[in-house]
């Protein structure tokens, strides 16, 4: 059997073990701002008038996520995964204001967005997209939301694609990301937070 079937014989009577992606945040900015400071994160848009401290930024999440209910310890926890502690790095620059690699893909930069608190939000909303059907409280900024299967990964164990019971006709499994242990390593961090 593949991983997601494995997955599905066992998420099925253990949906209430899964962590939601939608709903109240358990953590404060301040804690947050603690986690990236413990694991030796540098802020790289210091003087930035939108977000000029990690506090802001972290205060953005929050706010962001409150928004349009998803809860801001996953989202947050993703893009200190995908940047490596806003360090960046890979194919997302840090000038594009893209936090978890939309439209990414080896060698291809993906999205950018107009500031801080744009790139965040169109995170927030791709969340909210594989998270649930509901419609979205602010305008969509994410070119890629309509590219998703709405709700097929309203629980952050389900983000990765290995893990996700939920597939298309074709027989592939929706979620966020291919690597294996995805929305697993997110709860890594989660934990670590809480």
């Amino acid at each position: 059997k593949s991983n997601a079937q494995k997955w599905k014989l066992v998420s099925n009577s253990k949906n209430s073990d899964l962590y939601s992606i939608m709903g109240t945040t358990s953590i404060t900015a301040t804690q947050m701002v603690n986690y990236f400071t413990a694991k030796g994160g540098k802020y790289p848009y210091s003087g930035n008038s939108v977000a000029p401290t990690i506090k802001d930024f972290c205060q953005i999440y929050v706010d962001e996520c409150k928004a349009e209910g998803v809860k801001a310890e996953v989202a947050f926890a993703q893009v200190m995964m995908e940047t490596g502690f806003l360090r960046f790095g890979g194919d997302v620059k840090k000038e594009q204001y893209n936090f978890a690699g939309l439209g990414a893909t080896g060698g291809v930069e993906g999205n950018g967005f107009d500031s801080i608190r744009i790139g965040i939000r169109a995170q927030v909303q791709h969340l909210k997209a594989y998270a649930s059907k509901k419609s979205l409280k602010q305008t969509c900024v994410d070119e890629r939301f309509k590219y998703v299967s709405r709700g097929t990964a309203p629980y952050v164990e389900w983000l990765g694609q290995k893990e996700n019971p939920n597939v298309n006709s074709k027989g592939d499994s929706y979620g966020w990301a291919s690597g294996e242990s995805y929305g697993f390593n997110i709860m890594s961090m989660i934990n670590r937070m809480n």
